[in-house]
This record gives C-alpha cells, sequence and structure tokens, in this order.
C-alpha cells in the first residue's frame, strides 16, 4: 500500500510538472466570465522580398489593431525569399502555409498565378474596402490585376527608378541638371579618368541598378539603350551595390547616382545639396504587390491584413523614414505622420505629369543574363580602357581636332554590339567574365584609340620624293628665266 501511494505522489507531481510545462508555453488569455484559459499562438505567414525595416513596421503596427487582437493574431512570420524560385516553394508546399505574397516582384505574380500558386479575393466587403482605397490606376499604369474578373492582386505602394543629382557637385563643374536617360551619355558629363560625373553600379551586385539598365534599354531599344549604356559608363564610376553608389552621390564624389526614389529620399535627408530625378520620357513604377497564396489556412486573418495595408493608417506606414515609399491610398498624407512628409507628397503630385514606360517584365527575365553579364564584361571588366577611348573622343571634339559628324560614327561604333550575344552558361553561372564580350569590347576600344592616334600624329615636316622632285624642277625653271633676262 505504501509503495502504491508513493506512486500515485510520484504520478501526480509528473502530471502537474507536465501541465506546468506545457501551460508556460501558450498564450495565457481571460474570458468573457474572467476565468483563465490557454489559446495557440495564431501565426500570419508572408512570404516577401520586403526588408526587415519595412516588415517589423507593419508587424508592429497591424498586431494593434482591434482586428488582430480580436481575432488573436499573435505574430507575423515574414519568409524572407529573395528569388522566384524561393518563393514557389514555400507557395507549393501545403506544409509551409503561405497565407500572403507581398513583395516588388510584379514578375513573380504574374508566373505564380501562371503555376496557380495564387487565390483570388472573393470577400465582398473586403473587395469594396480595397476599391474605395486604392485607384485602379496610377500615371497610366493598372495598380489591379484580375483574372476572369476576380481580383488576384493589387498593389500596396510603389517606387521609381531615376537618379539622384549633388547640385553642388554640377554647379562645381557647370554642369545642367539632367532631365533625361540620355543625356547622361552626352560628352558634357565627362571630366577625366580621375573624376567621375556618374556613379553606376555593378549590375551583378544590384538588381536595383540592373532595372534601371533593363529600362533604358526598353525606352530606347537593343542597339541604341547599348550605345546609351556604354557612353554613360565611360562618364561613370562603377561601385559594387546600390548603396555604395548611393553614398558617392551624397559624399559629393558623383555628381549623378542611379537610384531608387526611396535611396533618393534617403540621400536628400542625408545631403540638402542632394534631389532624386524622375527622367522626363522614360520612367518606370515598380509596384509592391500583395496576394492571397494558394494554400492560405487563416483565410480571415489574411484578409485582416490585407484590409489593414489598403486603410490610410496602413498606407502612412510607407511614409516612414527608412522606408520611404509612396503610398498608392492618398488619404494617407492627411495622418499625423503623413502630414511630416512633404517630400514624398510633393514628387508624388509632381510625378502625374511624367510618362511611365509600360514595362515589360517577361522581356526584362528573358535577357536578364545577357544584359547583367554583357555589361559588367564590357563595361566594368575594360572600364579603364572604355574610359580611356572615350576620353580621347571627347579631348578631341573638344579641341576641333575631329568634327561632330566622325564623332557620331565613333559613338555608333563604341556602343556597337557583337553580332550575337550568347556566350558559354559556364561563365554566366559563375559570373565570369565571357571570353568573346570581353575581347570584343577590347578590340572595338582599341581599335578607336589607334585610329585617333594616328588622326593625332603631327605631320612630317619631311618631304616626299614627290613633291622633292616638283621643287627641284621649280627652282631649275626660274633660274632659266633669270639667266635668260641676265642675257
Amino acid at each position: 500500500m505504501r509503495w502504491d501511494k508513493n506512486i500515485i505522489k510520484i504520478s501526480l507531481f509528473l502530471l502537474i510538472f507536465s501541465l506546468s510545462f506545457f501551460t508556460s508555453n501558450k498564450q495565457n488569455i481571460i474570458d468573457g466570465k474572467g476565468s483563465e484559459s490557454f489559446q495557440i499562438d495564431n501565426i500570419l505567414t508572408i512570404v516577401t522580398t520586403l526588408d526587415t525595416t519595412t516588415t517589423t513596421a507593419f508587424k508592429t503596427h497591424f498586431l494593434e489593431t482591434p482586428q488582430a487582437v480580436n481575432l488573436g493574431i499573435t505574430d507575423i512570420d515574414f519568409r524572407q525569399a529573395t528569388t522566384e524560385d524561393g518563393w514557389k516553394k514555400l507557395l507549393q508546399d501545403p506544409s509551409k502555409s503561405v497565407d500572403l505574397a507581398w513583395g516588388f516582384q510584379t514578375d513573380y505574380f504574374h508566373n505564380l498565378e501562371e503555376w496557380n500558386l495564387l487565390k483570388p479575393i472573393t470577400n465582398s466587403t473586403l473587395l469594396d474596402y480595397i476599391n474605395e482605397n486604392i485607384p485602379d490606376g496610377i500615371c497610366g499604369l493598372e495598380t489591379k490585376h484580375y483574372n476572369d474578373s476576380e481580383l488576384v492582386w493589387f498593389g500596396t505602394a510603389f517606387r521609381t527608378y531615376g537618379y539622384t543629382v549633388n547640385h553642388d557637385f554640377l554647379d562645381t563643374y557647370g554642369f545642367p541638371v539632367p532631365i533625361t536617360w540620355e543625356e547622361l551619355a552626352s560628352p558634357i558629363y565627362y571630366i577625366n579618368s580621375d573624376v567621375n560625373s556618374i556613379g553606376m553600379s555593378d549590375p551583378p551586385l544590384s538588381t536595383t541598378n540592373t532595372r534601371i539598365y533593363q529600362t533604358v534599354l526598353q525606352a530606347y531599344g537593343w542597339e541604341v539603350g547599348w550605345s546609351i549604356l556604354t557612353r554613360m559608363g565611360a562618364n561613370a564610376g562603377i561601385y559594387p551595390g546600390s548603396v555604395s553608389t548611393r553614398a558617392a552621390v551624397v559624399s559629393g564624389e558623383v555628381g549623378i547616382a542611379m537610384t531608387t526614389s526611396s535611396y533618393g529620399f534617403i540621400a536628400m535627408r542625408e545631403n540638402t545639396d542632394t534631389e532624386f530625378i524622375i527622367p522626363e520620357g522614360y520612367a518606370v513604377i515598380d509596384f509592391c504587390d500583395i496576394s492571397l497564396g494558394i494554400n492560405c489556412d487563416n483565410q480571415e486573418d489574411a484578409e485582416a491584413f490585407l484590409q489593414f495595408v489598403v486603410s490610410p493608417e496602413g498606407q502612412a506606414i510607407w511614409l516612414t523614414e527608412g522606408i520611404d515609399q509612396f503610398p498608392l491610398n492618398e488619404p494617407a498624407f492627411n495622418t499625423t505622420l503623413g502630414q511630416t512628409r512633404t517630400d514624398i507628397y510633393e514628387l508624388l503630385m509632381s510625378s502625374y505629369g511624367t510618362f511611365f514606360l509600360y514595362f515589360n517584365y517577361s522581356l526584362a527575365q528573358s535577357t536578364l543574363e545577357e544584359t547583367v553579364y554583357y555589361f559588367h564584361d564590357t563595361i566594368v571588366v575594360e572600364h579603364t580602357l572604355l574610359q580611356e577611348t572615350w576620353g580621347i573622343m571627347v579631348q578631341m571634339l573638344r579641341n576641333s581636332t575631329i568634327n561632330s559628324t566622325y564623332f557620331v560614327e565613333l559613338v555608333y561604333r563604341l556602343g556597337a554590339l557583337p553580332e550575337n550575344l550568347e556566350c558559354y552558361d559556364y561563365d554566366i553561372y559563375y559570373g565570369f567574365p565571357c571570353p568573346s564580350w570581353s575581347n570584343f569590347a577590347k578590340e572595338k576600344y582599341q581599335t578607336i584609340i589607334d585610329e585617333l592616334t594616328r588622326l593625332n600624329e603631327p605631320q612630317e615636316t619631311s618631304t616626299s620624293i614627290e613633291v622633292t622632285i616638283l621643287l627641284l624642277l621649280t627652282i631649275s625653271v626660274v633660274l632659266n628665266l633669270r639667266n635668260k633676262k641676265k642675257r
């Protein structure tokens, strides 16, 4: 009996210990009757490319809303995935239970829809709220995507691509403020090989700058676009990423730097002499889209988040310093935070008169490797020789050694493309320079240098044999005439 009592005591102790351990890992809540109960964590899962500054801000504000509290949402698990394949794997796996997809990757959304990995929004109340707060389009571009009249995804914010200028730098060198991409390729902005007027990033190290290069290629066409990019590269210093490129224009190391609008706003805070410019004629808008995932387990919770991100309060989060994106819901500027961001509001208002290019994501994706590595191999790898070639061309034009017609011919040859842009997959995959592209660039640059060097050589002072003979004959005739006069 005593032994049985000991067993019972031990069993009760273990049971109590287990219960205390179990309940300590649950969230304590108080029900309506004042008694204590326990609830399993309710977590919303979102796949995204947004940075942690942005996701943390949205999570903090959303979890404090009455909707999130009433639904018992305890956390948001943001699954960071920077590639389309990463999104695909997370969305197609039911065990991952991804509720929402959210990010500045419109091309991803098109492909995910084709793979049936996105779920249309069908809640009529939510649809009405979205339509009340998000416009159907902005600057001629659609903000919502439908499939058979069902809303599949919509934009929550947008950014644009352009360049940030340092007015002090431009004034120092007497440069005008450029208003188009093409102007950046002008010989006006060439200083010398030691001082660069423009800052650009090596495309394998910057998706932002890659998108800018793709924009130029789509805006001006493949051949003309590459000619422009080549000359821009000749006017530029090349930097290892978007952050260092922005830092160069803030410090005044360069006068113009390729940036997104958000990096432009950051630069303007860091240096009041800087200004973000949206290029006239050809600019691109990038929407931050959001959609339900096909394996959404918490639809009601996900719909609450969708409602929050389009509300004026949710939209105002985009205006937070360090996030600096354009909201799509203008009433966001009426919030307490929104009223402090006149810089974003003024640029937004001015952008309405800008022509924005319809960016072809399929074309950009199909030519991505060629764009990234042809730029890298011909402009970055051969940058010293490119700048030397461009410098000689510009100096000879400035001192009138060559005329503008010949200069235009040289410009065409400088930006000329090889017969095809195919390269070894091995080289592209590992990021090695493509021998054919690098050699092609090296040969065309050196050919121009050699040609201009010969043209610039001083003329020989010695006369040719033919001229010498002619002079001797002339002298002989003159002497004969003099002799006849003497007689």
